[in-house]
């Protein structure tokens, strides 16, 4: 038959496997650190096992089957003939192993059925089929050995599950990465692949000398876990590098991940964390936008290509620093991808940072409680921070040592002060809004410079209005933006009102902002406006008050939302369908009975928070609904950890069939823009929506569409159309009342924005 032919284009097996081989060598040698933590954590050698798994590999290859398919698609063009061949060449591999000789360790068997994502059930039928039945043993075996752990061993089942799933997810994650360099490195064109050496850690203190924070944190940076409370803006970023610079100096890692509250505050912190570190990484469901497309630019295919690569090392983990939510990290622990064992591996090799911590609600606190311990029963170096995190929360995650930046601690940071009630910032007689003096005085200014903190954005929208009728535009930013356009926000904000312009003299503006600006946006204002919402939020919020160095502290106005006279708590409590209204959460209910007037340091908003959730319970409250989806969970860890689960898993939402990363009700993707009457792929659409899609709740979206004006823009449900086929791909709600200065509008009875064309 002449050579053995590992690709269409006419590689051979030989050299394919000679690269393979090489590229899992290079890495290893790159990072020692994995070979020394698998030998602690299961007693048995990295490299052989690695090495060998990349040599056998691809053998199946040689079945007649299979090489007859290739050399017709080599001549012919195309990959017809081996679509068509009912041979996956990664089960003829085993059998070829087997037939031949070579003896396999279970995770190497494992590593080779999987590196094309076949060891999963819905792949199965490929295993009783394929050549005759001849790989159904295989499958069989697996199958076994799955059910020895996961049913026959009654005794620290997910314990034994995790050091399975470990040991497996080693030679696993390797031989995939080191199949795919290879693979690219073949190509003709758009080859590169960042190099190992690129990827190490390193970091560079930007400071003459450790202060504050970054003192406070060397007190507990050779525990197994830590807590670092600091305030907003003291330096806890650079606390947090220096901390994991010390952890894989000491050989407990090798990279690091810092997990944050969402997408927003990843986005901001990877900026911040990237001009000092080797590489950076950024991963969320609309990361691309956020960092790595350049819009408005021209790139070539090749350094599109780069940014993929980066961006797919990153959802990995695999760069020095990745920056990531806490979503990321847990639906990766469920098992039901074949990319979330790699994820899995290469969280088990790093040190962990979980910032902003006590911005969860208790269900994901819950999900983040077992986060914690998968990581603790790794050895996962562990840094939870924040400037609020209350006593309490040590007892909730089982974590002893907590340090504290007490430098600084009982210097007035602002004046919080009553503004009274609103149900709108309007004039209207039926409702008063006794803020209404505050917000002149801000208009009055000779450089009016504020932020102002909605609960909501149809507030958001209220506070934009007023301050428009008023001759000025200030800068709206909430979730209802396509991620271009909330990078352009983001933009705006630092450049109104960031450090460039305090320390400039050109700071200027007016910030209205929802939640999505509580944390890590670094801006500041002498005066700051703030629906009320619990003391730990409240902090978070006055944290961009007198921010920067020589402001002095600000002044924190805070108005109490009501409906009818009465509190309207929204999003700080639940929302009941059969009554259709909100009952507060007790947090709210008892910072607005607690809340002292007057001036206030970084240490009486600790203590404020201290008393606000003085329990594990008050911090983190239990229900049946937490505690089942916590369970299930667990269910993820016990049973999906070798082969991939069957189930529907949407990554975006952060949830599979049977568990979700929060507990949020049903959300849809409004499309900005008309697509095309067809995308060339199914990426290319999700590609779209992600660029020109708004999530929100679905009810909203459905009431939105029936109370719809006819003379409005409105929502409208469209089919979308892949390539040739004839039957749609999927629907999609489509509105063209959307700006890029106000954003995806769902109330009908607002007027389109004048400020420029609704697209």
């Amino acid at each position: 038959m002449g050579t053995i032919l590992a690709k269409t284009s006419g590689l051979s097996l030989k050299d394919h496997t000679q690269h393979v081989v090489g590229q899992a060598r290079d890495w290893l040698d790159a990072f020692p650190f994995l070979e020394e933590k698998y030998a602690a954590q299961t007693g048995e050698a990295l490299r052989p096992q690695l090495l060998h798994a990349a040599e056998v590999h691809d053998q199946g290859k040689r079945h007649p089957t299979w090489q007859t398919a290739c050399r017709k698609d080599a001549e012919e063009g195309g990959g017809r003939h081996l679509l068509t061949a009912n041979l996956r060449h990664e089960l003829a591999s085993l059998d070829w192993a087997a037939k031949h000789g070579e003896s396999l360790t279970f995770p190497e068997k494992a590593a080779i059925a999987a590196h094309h994502g076949k060891l999963a059930y819905r792949h199965e039928h490929r295993w009783h089929e394929d050549a005759g039945g001849q790989f159904e043993p295989y499958w069989n075996e697996f199958y076994r050995h799955l059910r020895h752990w996961t049913f026959d061993a009654p005794d620290d089942l997910t314990e034994k599950a995790l050091n399975e799933r470990f040991r497996i997810a080693g030679i696993r994650t390797l031989l995939q990465l080191a199949d795919t360099r290879a693979s690219i490195q073949e190509k003709e064109t758009q080859n590169w692949v960042p190099d190992p050496e690129e990827l190490q850690f390193s970091y560079t203190f930007p400071y003459d000398s450790p202060r504050g924070v970054q003192e406070a944190v060397q007190e507990v940076w050779d525990e197994p876990a830590a807590i670092l409370r600091a305030p907003t803006g003291s330096g806890k970023t650079d606390a947090s590098l220096l901390w994991a610079r010390h952890q894989i100096d000491a050989g407990r890692a090798d990279r690091c991940v810092i997990a944050m509250p969402t997408r927003f505050t990843s986005n901001s912190l990877s900026i911040d964390v990237d001009e000092n570190v080797s590489e950076t990484g950024l991963y969320h469901s609309s990361a691309w936008y956020a960092r790595y497309k350049q819009d408005g630019q021209e790139v070539s295919p090749e350094q599109r290509h780069r940014a993929q690569e980066m961006h797919r090392m990153a959802r990995l983990l695999a760069t020095p620093v990745t920056v990531c939510t806490i979503d990321h990290l847990c639906i990766a622990l469920t098992g039901t991808r074949e990319d979330h064992h790699g994820i899995f591996y290469h969280l088990c090799n790093s040190c962990v940072v979980i910032d902003e911590a006590d911005f969860y609600d208790p269900f994901v606190q819950a999900n983040l409680q077992v986060l914690l311990r998968v990581l603790r029963h790794f050895d996962v170096p562990i840094l939870v921070m924040s400037a609020t995190v209350p006593d309490a929360a040590t007892d909730f995650y089982g974590i002893d040592g907590m340090a504290e930046d007490t430098s600084d601690l009982d210097r007035t940071r602002c004046t919080i002060e009553d503004a009274g009630n609103a149900e709108i910032p309007s004039e209207k007689e039926e409702a008063p809004f006794e803020a209404e003096e505050v917000l002149q005085q801000i208009v009055e200014a000779e450089t009016p410079t504020a932020i102002v903190y909605a609960n909501t954005v149809k507030r958001a929208l209220a506070y934009y209005d007023w301050f428009r009728e008023r001759g000025i535009t200030p800068i709206l930013y909430h979730s209802r933006f396509t991620e271009p356009d909330k990078k352009e926000k983001e933009a705006d904000l630092i450049d109104a009102l960031g450090q460039t312009a305090w320390k400039e003299g050109t700071a200027n503006g007016v910030a209205v902002l929802t939640q999505i600006g509580e944390m890590s946006l670094n801006i500041s204002a002498p005066v700051m406006v703030s629906d009320l919402c619990p003391y730990d939020r409240l902090a978070q919020r006055a944290g961009r008050l007198g921010r920067f160095e020589g402001m002095e502290a600000g002044t924190l106005y805070v108005v109490t939302p009501v409906k009818d006279g009465t509190l309207y708590p929204a999003p700080y409590g639940e929302y009941d369908q059969d009554e259709k209204a909100w009952h507060p959460g007790r947090p709210l209910v008892e910072t607005r009975e607690t809340l002292r007037y007057g001036p206030h340091s970084a240490q009486d908003f600790i203590d404020a928070v201290d008393a606000l959730y003085s329990t594990p319970n008050d911090f983190a409250p239990s229900t049946p609904r937490i505690d089942q989806n916590t369970e299930r969970l667990w269910q993820h860890l016990q049973d999906d950890w070798l082969i991939v689960n069957a189930q529907e898993v949407d990554e975006d939402k952060g949830r599979t069939d049977e568990w979700m990363s929060r507990d949020i009700p049903p959300q849809e993707t409004v499309l900005t823009l008309p697509p095309p009457d067809r995308f060339e792929t199914y990426a290319e659409y999700r590609g779209f929506e992600e660029e020109h899609g708004v999530t929100v709740p679905a009810y909203q979206v459905h009431q939105k569409n029936r109370d719809a004006r006819p003379d409005l823009p409105h929502l409208e449900k469209i089919d979308i159309y892949v390539a040739d086929d004839q039957e749609k791909a999927d629907e999609a709600w489509c509105s063209l009342a959307y700006s890029s200065t106000e954003g995806l509008i769902l109330n009908q009875k607002r007027d389109p924005s004048t400020q420029d064309r609704c697209l």
